[in-house]
Formats: structure tokens, C-alpha cells, sequence
């Protein structure tokens, strides 16, 4: 009798483990989108968290919807981190409009099955500068339109000479020279980036300064979108319509005229160098965005004076004025 309840019980054990396993369910993830940090004016990161637990699953993928709209998918960016370690991760979105509202929200596929975090917004900051007006001079350069901004970087009207800048560094600064210069302190190098000569160190064969936030052109970091500085040959183009020396509300500077009757003033700003301004009110100097690959410690400019307008070597820790161009 003992030995016939002993089985009875065991069977009713198996039994209850049986239907216990048949009875339970892989659960669905807990989604969670979080808050965004680093909102700047064209870019933000984005972040989530996934809750794993009970969860069974073979691929899986991660990321982000978000655009200016709640009320539809927008564009998506895939997220970066280690689902399997904590469960979070993020995403930077970039290319963003400056004082602008935008919505997000997670999104996590689960062997081809979505699962959406709740819909967050934020505003994007106020642009560190003024964008200007772009500009259309009929310029065309490898079959892109190049449109010019009214004003230089860092002012508000054309008139202004605006900021200066080291060619490939991201602020004004007071001292421009070799002791300060982001990429190299001497004349002859060595140069961490933008070298096209293993006399100057090593070589990477990067002849234009990188856009996009990560990148060294001040234009497109600042700006945004599709602005950047303008390339040598894009200077060597403009250099080619209607110069005049001109004078608008006290300032010198060149007016550029095209065919189409659009036109831009260049204000004669000069340069820095230590820490004087020279030749203010006499000559009018730019950056490209072009390295000097014969001479990399030095990069193309444009000199506009009076009389001439010509391509100039600068070295690299001029302290220079930047026309953007807004490339389409």
C-alpha cells in the first residue's frame, strides 16, 4: 500500500511539472524609452532600456524611430550597446534643425516581432551662430550647385567680418600660432591629420578638412545640414564672375556679382596671426577647405585686394575668416 501511494505521488508530481512547462509562456520585453541628453542644436542622444527577463529569443534588433512628427515612423537609427549585459542602449541622431521639437521612441524587434517603447520629445537648442541666407551665384563644381552664404561665420550681416579661425579648429582663440595649433606645432610637422607627404609624418591623404559633427570643418559642425567651407576650386569659381572693391557702411571689402544679378560682399577682414589683426580694411582673406598637398603644413585661401583676386598659401595656424557655401 505504502509503495502504491509512493508512485501516486510521484506520478502526480510529473504531472503537475508537465503542465507547469506546457502552462508557461516566453513573456513579451519591457520596453522603455528614457529621456534624451546632450540636445545641442543639431544633434541629441538618445536612450532606452529592455527588459529581458522571462524573454525567450534568438536575433535580435534595437534602435530608434524619431523625426519632427509623432504621427508617423520618421527615420530610424539603429542603437549601439550590450542588450545582454544591462539591457540599455543608445543612439546619437544628428543633422538635426536648430530650436526644433522632435519625438523618439525605442524600438526592439524580437525574432521579427516589434515592440515599441512610449513616444519623447525634446527641443534642440538655439544655433551657436547666425545661419545666413544661401546665396545662388550660378556656381556649379562637379555637377553640384554651390549656393553662398550672406554673411561670414560667426557674424549676422554681410558687412561683419565675423570670426576667425585656425584652419580645421572649431573655436576663435587668442593666440594663432604653431604653440596652439590643433594638428601640429612647427612648420614642418609632424601633422596628426591632413597629410599627404611622409616628410610631415604619417600620411592619411585626407586633402579636405571631414564635415559632419565628428568632423574638422567648422562650417558644418556649426551650421548644420548642408553647409560647410568652401573647397580651392570652389573659390577659383566665384573668382571667375564680377569683382569690385566696394565700401557699405564704413566697411571695404569685394562685391561679388553674378550673372543671374545675385551678389555677396566679402568684407576685407584681414587675418591673425600671434595675436595681431592684420591688413583689417585693406585685404580680403578666406579658408577653403583644402590642404596644400604638396606642402601640407599650409592650406588654400583666397586673397582679394583691390585690384586682384588669387589662390594663397596659408600656413595652417592663420587665424582666417570662413565664407560657408551651402552645397545642392
Amino acid at each position: 500500500m505504502k509503495k502504491l501511494m509512493y508512485f501516486l505521488l510521484v506520478a502526480l508530481m510529473v504531472l503537475i511539472s508537465v503542465s507547469c512547462k506546457k502552462d508557461k509562456k516566453p513573456g513579451n520585453p519591457s520596453v522603455k524609452t528614457l529621456e534624451a541628453t546632450e540636445v545641442e542644436a543639431f544633434s541629441a542622444c538618445l536612450h532606452a532600456w529592455l527588459d529581458f527577463a522571462d524573454v525567450k529569443w534568438g536575433g535580435v534588433n534595437f534602435g530608434f524611430f524619431w523625426g519632427e512628427s509623432g504621427n508617423t515612423e520618421g527615420k530610424y537609427t539603429p542603437g549601439e550597446g550590450s542588450l545582454m549585459e544591462s539591457g540599455a542602449y543608445s543612439a546619437e541622431i544628428t543633422g538635426l534643425t536648430p530650436e526644433t521639437e522632435y519625438w523618439f521612441k525605442a524600438f526592439v524587434e524580437i525574432d521579427g516581432k516589434p515592440f515599441l517603447g512610449e513616444i519623447l520629445k525634446f527641443t534642440t537648442q538655439k544655433s551657436p551662430v547666425v545661419v545666413p541666407e544661401a546665396v545662388d551665384l550660378g556656381i556649379v563644381v562637379n555637377g553640384k550647385s554651390i549656393k553662398w552664404g550672406s554673411f561670414n561665420l560667426g557674424a549676422t550681416k554681410p558687412e561683419e567680418y565675423g570670426d576667425y579661425y585656425a584652419w580645421g579648429e572649431m573655436e576663435p582663440k587668442d593666440d594663432y600660432s604653431w604653440t596652439t595649433y590643433k594638428f601640429g606645432t612647427s612648420m614642418y610637422g609632424p601633422f596628426s591629420k591632413y597629410n599627404t607627404k611622409d616628410s610631415y609624418g604619417p600620411v592619411d591623404n585626407k586633402a579636405v578638412l571631414e564635415s559632419g559633427p565628428e568632423g574638422d570643418d567648422v562650417a558644418s559642425k556649426l551650421l548644420g545640414g548642408k553647409w560647410r567651407m568652401p573647397t580651392d576650386p570652389e573659390w577659383d569659381a566665384l573668382r571667375g564672375l564680377k569683382l569690385e572693391w566696394a565700401t557699405i557702411n564704413g566697411v571695404n571689402g569685394k562685391l561679388v556679382t553674378a550673372g543671374n544679378g545675385n551678389s555677396i560682399f566679402l568684407p576685407a577682414a584681414g587675418w591673425r596671426e600671434v595675436t595681431s589683426l592684420n591688413k583689417k580694411g585693406e585685404i580680403s582673406d578666406y579658408w577653403s577647405s583644402s590642404v596644400n598637398e604638396n606642402s601640407p603644413s599650409s592650406a588654400w585661401g583666397v586673397r582679394f585686394s583691390p585690384s586682384q583676386a588669387y589662390s594663397y598659401n596659408y600656413y595652417r595656424y592663420f587665424g582666417l575668416p570662413i565664407r560657408p557655401v551651402c552645397e545642392e
